[in-house]
């Protein structure tokens, strides 16, 4: 009864004009929590599904301060704006703008700029400004309450910007930055690292030579590896996006993720976007190669190991600025902001299904193309069960006094993409097709005694190496897993336990 009311609350809301009929969203704006003036918006999502977002505000007193609202999804609304932390002489950028990342246990971490020298510099009553600005991190364990008193995020370098944080699966925090510490000993190029916080250890380099200012992203995998995405400059002044992988505390070497061959003798500012749902990952990005904007998307199956080929998803004037969000059901979204050309100007939305099929481009907001309007930015709210999905999009206007605007964003039910009628009950047996990981392997033998069974198993990128392990299963299933049989299913963690479900013999012709 719930699901059915949910579903004709959410379908009678007002639904925005499609550039193509075929693919149409719901939009519903929220008020925003933050105050007048506010910009640097960003959106993070914890593994329970909370959605928090944070903001800046910089009144005229000169005095900067940083908030966070969290989602109340019962309400459909924001709650209350919370202080983070405020302070003088911040780096308040359109591009560079706080962190903020929530851990498993609840813990909150936010980051944000301050010009150099930093609040401890001896020079700081001369007014002297030394090279770049310092990233200060500062937590909070009790939902943003009380904060920690802040800390540098590395003590190592005194240029530290586009950082980009990452909970790990099995405990810690991750951290990534562009660092200009080369640039203070004669060099010209900035540099990618990268640390645990809280760790001890010297920083990691990752990439020695990267794009001066362009944001970096994270995603992490089941497994505790994690994957980073950015822009490379490599010789003849090429700036391609790459990846590296960070795996039992080492970086691999990094790889070109797209050789777009983009020359360019400046900043773009213009970074990628990762998201991820078990060892599968969708990336997103920018392009002026051969002068002729592009954004693209692609997607990996295996942890970011190889990307399939890219998908162009702009209308022909794109200015890039991109967001992604992947679905358990393999499709992706891709949000960028497009300039006037054939339509008008402002951030489009489009979708990808896992055989990479694209949807009609859909306007998500109206945006000019000046640098105040930020980067928009997503996070995904629920996936698709009985009910469609939805995320969440934050933006800035770009007005006389800036503001943070939010948005409700509801897909297509999962039968209108399936071309059928509706169907509360199809919708939801489509939801838990893809519910877990895939698997597949040789069951070794049963634990009727424990309602288990033992299956030596492929590796499963991302989520766990080729073992063999123990699955719990429902009894009708434990009955068919006799020794020898080979077997396609998939799993997820339910408590402490590994479930197997959804399972195929292989061997069908076997008794």
């Amino acid at each position: 009864m719930f699901t059915r009311f949910l579903l004709a609350f959410l379908l009678s809301l007002p639904v925005l004009h499609s550039a193509e009929v075929g693919y149409p969203v719901t939009l519903t704006t929220l008020d925003s929590p933050a105050g007048a003036g506010a910009m640097g918006s960003s959106l993070t999502r914890a593994e329970n599904g909370d959605v928090y977002l944070s903001w800046v505000e910089t009144p005229a007193d000169n005095r900067t301060s940083l908030h966070l609202a969290k989602y109340d999804s019962a309400r459909h609304q924001w709650g209350e704006a919370q202080l983070i932390a405020a302070g003088e002489d911040w780096f308040v950028n359109w591009a560079d703008f706080p962190a903020l990342s929530v851990e498993d246990d609840g813990q909150l971490t936010a980051v944000w700029f301050v010009n150099n020298p930093s609040p401890t510099g001896s020079d700081h009553a001369a007014g002297h400004h030394g090279p770049g600005y310092q990233a200060w991190f500062s937590q909070s364990r009790d939902g943003g309450e009380s904060w920690s008193r802040p800390a540098r995020l590395t003590t190592e370098s005194e240029s530290v910007e586009f950082v980009a944080l990452q909970p790990l699966a099995r405990g810690g925090l991750l951290a990534v930055w562009l660092d200009g510490r080369a640039k203070h000993t004669g060099s010209t190029t900035q540099q990618l690292y990268g640390r645990l916080l809280g760790k001890d250890g010297p920083d990691q380099l990752i990439d020695d030579s990267v794009c001066d200012c362009c944001p970096t992203a994270l995603t992490a995998f089941p497994d505790g590896s994690a994957l980073v995405a950015y822009r490379a400059r490599r010789e003849g002044e090429i700036r391609d996006i790459y990846t590296a992988r960070f795996q039992r505390d080492q970086w691999s070497q990094p790889r070109v993720l797209s050789a777009d061959q983009w020359q360019i003798k400046g900043c773009p500012v213009n970074g990628p976007q990762l998201d991820s749902v078990g060892g599968r990952v969708a990336a997103a990005w920018f392009t002026g190669a051969d002068n002729s904007p592009r954004v693209y998307s692609s997607s990996s199956p295996d942890a970011g190991a190889r990307f399939l080929m890219p998908q162009r998803v702009d209308l022909g004037h794109p200015l890039g600025r991109v967001d992604t969000l992947l679905l358990q059901d393999g499709s992706r979204l891709v949000t960028w902001l497009e300039s006037a050309g054939t339509q008008e100007a402002g951030i489009y939305l489009r979708r990808f299904a896992s055989n990479d099929d694209r949807s009609p481009p859909v306007l998500l907001a109206s945006s000019s193309a000046a640098r105040a309007s930020g980067f928009p930015r997503l996070a995904l709210l629920k996936d698709y069960d009985a009910t469609p999905a939805q995320f969440l999009l934050a933006y800035t206007r770009d007005a006389d006094a800036s503001s943070v605007a939010t948005v409700l964003v509801t897909l297509p039910d999962l039968s209108l993409l399936a071309g059928r009628a509706p169907c509360l009950p199809c919708d939801e047996d489509d939801a838990n097709a893809t519910r877990g990981y895939p698997v597949k392997g040789i069951v070794t033998r049963g634990l009727t005694e424990r309602g288990q069974v033992l299956v030596k198993h492929d590796e499963i990128p991302g989520v766990m190496r080729a073992m063999t392990m123990a699955f719990t299963v429902a009894p009708e299933t434990l009955a068919l897993l006799t020794a020898d049989r080979e077997i396609l299913g998939r799993i997820e963690r339910r408590g402490r336990d590994w479930w197997l479900f959804n399972v195929k013999l292989l061997d069908a012709n076997l008794p």
